[in-house]
């Protein structure tokens, strides 16, 4: 069980940095959504056994619609929105207690009480600000504001992402794109209001 207890080592772990988050002021979000990207990150690559398949995915669906939501209110979504995604999370978080049930039950074991989730997220204040590609090819998502950097998706043509933050140098764009946060070349984008308008982003020292 070696892997189930990975994974609640991770659960929990991501639960910590969500319940700070709840009460973390919207324009000081970007760094504890960036923490929880990162614990999915983690749990994505955790090699686990077929019979713990259902687990996992329980696991890295909840933090997706948690991260979702988070995003959503730091890019200014409306209220309604921010409230459907959190709904939805608390939703996924029953389920996927139900698979850590199912999964201890069957080895005979009994889990230990993984910690509640907070529902208590602030009102959003601010206008969201979106991106989308300047032409007809998609753009690279990067983990970093590098054109180096490894790639974690890509902003299809047609596509809307939302905007969070830029460098100091406006060059680059950290974007939540369907969940996923990560970084697009100022260059290659449009955006519904000034670069300027979106905070500078202060990486973790």
């Amino acid at each position: 069980m070696a892997e189930v207890e990975k994974v609640q080592d991770l659960v929990n772990a991501f639960q910590d940095v969500t319940y700070v988050s709840n009460f973390t002021p919207q324009t000081e979000l970007i760094k504890p959504i960036m923490e929880l990207q990162g614990i999915r990150r983690e749990l994505q690559k955790l090699p686990v056994p077929a019979c713990e398949d259902a687990l996992k995915t329980a696991a890295v669906n909840y933090m997706n619609a948690t991260i979702n939501y988070l995003a959503f209110f730091m890019g200014g979504e409306s209220q309604e929105n921010v409230d459907a995604g959190i709904q939805n999370s608390q939703v996924l978080w029953q389920v996927l207690l139900g698979e850590f049930s199912k999964v201890l039950s069957t080895a005979g074991l009994i889990s230990e009480e993984l910690p509640e989730i907070s529902s208590s997220v602030p009102s959003p204040t601010g206008s969201g600000i979106f991106v989308s590609t300047t032409g007809t090819q998609a753009v690279n998502v990067r983990d970093n504001p590098d054109i180096n950097a490894n790639i974690v998706g890509r902003l299809e043509p047609g596509m809307q992402a939302i905007g969070l933050s830029r460098t100091e140098a406006s060059d680059w764009v950290l974007i939540n794109l369907e969940g996923s946060i990560g970084w697009v070349s100022a260059d290659v984008i449009d955006l519904t209001e000034d670069i300027n308008n979106l905070a500078v982003f202060e990486p973790v020292e």
